[in-house]
């Protein structure tokens, strides 16, 4: 599944730039059984509609916590979300010594922050938000479908093998057998869970989610949703010394001109996926790079540098150069 690692599980709010890698050839390829491919996707699906509300006018609110900070962070912080309309919200985030707040009003966007770099745990955890969900795709072969337990509750859990390149990489999702929601995602050593199901407009959303990579919890979010059209008459004001900038009202995404991935150190076949996130500028240079949650903290650092010499063919905003948030992705094979 193709997720915000290069997987194919998740389709994020932010564009994800991965470096090419080398495809099996068809006839080398596993075998999958049709019917069984067919029953995972109708599933996942299945899923993905059950936690797909309709949206009105509603306020978000969600408290998260760090479970292993970096040096100088604290362990807790909290996003706030209030819509009104489409086109008017107001996004309120704080973390530590960060506070970042930004105003929609029709196509325009005021925004104030502490500092120009967010977090990297903020983040992590506002990619998993409101709730995880996904799709297989062709790089994924389904193995088998099994009843298990997840949770505590009764689950069918899909196992499938990611290719990428040369290498397969094994995974899971689980949804629950009676409700449908998708409970648990794993893919390599990275872990999605889900629990806590309550029902909001026509949907059902996640009260609390974890996110594990290995035996180690990595971050836990609760969160709540609920209707709302009272907002107070400044709810929606512009932010005291708010830099204001407008949508774009046609945009073409960054595509990559150079991004060479690291060598192979090693005959084994393990391959470690490294995420970093960040911006490509109007020059087509990255900037801003942080890593994000990895199984290896010690290729952080690697993967940053190796990002940051990476060159792209810049976003477009009406035909002219534009920036583009997104992540990127590093493949450490053999290391």
């Amino acid at each position: 599944m193709a997720t915000y690692r290069c997987l194919s599980i998740l389709t994020l709010v932010t564009p994800m730039l991965c470096a090419q890698t080398a495809t099996l050839r068809p006839e080398t390829m596993p075998p999958e059984d049709p019917q069984l491919r067919a029953e995972a996707v109708r599933l996942m699906e299945r899923a993905a509609m059950l936690s797909s509300p309709v949206w009105p006018a509603n306020e978000e609110y969600f408290t998260f916590r760090v479970l292993d900070p970096s040096l100088g962070e604290t362990t807790t912080g909290e996003l706030k979300i209030g819509v009104s309309r489409p086109d008017l919200k107001r996004w309120d985030y704080s973390y530590g010594a960060y506070h970042y707040v930004r105003v929609q009003n029709g196509r325009e966007f005021a925004t104030t922050r502490t500092q120009e770099s967010e977090p990297a745990a903020l983040t992590s955890v506002r990619k998993l938000l409101p709730r995880y969900a996904g799709r297989f795709e062709t790089a994924d072969i389904i193995r088998r479908i099994d009843d298990a337990t997840t949770g505590g509750r009764p689950a069918r859990c899909i196992a499938f093998d990611t290719l990428k390149g040369d290498h397969q990489q094994p995974g899971r999702a689980c949804v629950d057998a009676a409700q449908g929601w998708l409970l648990e995602v794993q893919q390599g050593d990275d872990v999605i869970r889900q629990s806590g199901y309550y029902s909001f407009n026509n949907g059902f959303l996640p009260s609390h989610i974890e996110e594990w990579s290995g035996n180690r919890k990595l971050f836990e979010i609760d969160e709540k949703i609920v209707v709302r059209t009272d907002y107070p008459a400044d709810y929606f004001n512009y932010p005291e010394g708010a830099r204001i900038n407008h949508l774009c009202g046609e945009f073409h995404r960054a595509f990559a001109d150079n991004t060479p991935q690291p060598p192979q150190k090693t005959q084994s076949n393990d391959l470690i996926d490294v995420r970093v996130h960040g911006f490509i500028g109007k020059d087509g240079k990255p900037y801003g790079t942080k890593a994000l949650d990895t199984a290896r903290p010690d290729l952080a650092d690697e993967a940053v540098r190796i990002v940051s010499g990476w060159t792209f063919h810049p976003a477009m905003c009406e035909y002219a150069p534009a920036t583009m948030e997104t992540d990127f992705v590093i493949h450490f094979k053999g290391w």
